[in-house]
């Protein structure tokens, strides 16, 4: 997340996150390397960090994480871009599904970069979530709400494969003035 205007805190390389205290998350700059004095290495993802903080200043925090539902749903080519549930959509908006990069290259938030100024929740083909928000819980809900979807979506295609049916153009059209 953002620290001031010029530094972000990063988790460290290797962390086991259940585990961490405060004090092991990286203070590094704005290009994502650790500040004089920082003992720990950030995460070998944090240029996909770095490419959300230089194209979005209303991004104050970045969440990654590898949501089972939500990539199963990319591993089973199923998008959950198309809206299924007005509350997803008002929150999250479109959820876009990028294709395969190879985690820890360039390749990986230089997709970032091109796909973020419109979207605050992407899915990573093969690899996990990016949600970003405001604040750091906000990163967060927009998580366990990516994951709340995914599962009810994997559980209406059981129930009634082939029958799911997405919102209509009219029904966003008229929650548009809902959401906002």
């Amino acid at each position: 997340m953002r620290v001031g205007a010029r530094r972000i805190l990063v988790t460290p390389s290797g962390a086991r996150k259940g585990f961490m205290a405060p004090g092991d998350m990286v203070l590094c700059d704005l290009d994502g390397q650790p500040v004089r004095g920082e003992r720990g290495r950030p995460s070998s993802e944090v240029a996909m960090h770095v490419a959300v903080y230089r194209h979005r200043p209303d991004v104050n925090a970045v969440v990654h994480a590898h949501p089972p539902y939500a990539v199963a749903h990319t591993l089973a080519g199923i998008s959950l871009a198309e809206p299924l549930m007005p509350e997803v959509y008002c929150e999250l908006g479109e959820i876009l599904t990028l294709p395969y990069t190879t985690p820890g290259t360039h390749e990986v938030p230089d997709a970032v970069a091109a796909a973020i100024g419109g979207h605050d929740v992407l899915l990573l083909e093969r690899h996990g979530s990016l949600t970003t928000g405001p604040t750091l819980m906000r990163a967060y809900d927009r998580l366990e709400i990516l994951e709340h979807t995914a599962r009810i979506s994997h559980l209406a295609r059981t129930l009634a494969p082939g029958q799911v049916r997405t919102m209509s153009a009219a029904e966003l059209h008229a929650l548009s003035f809902v959401c906002g």
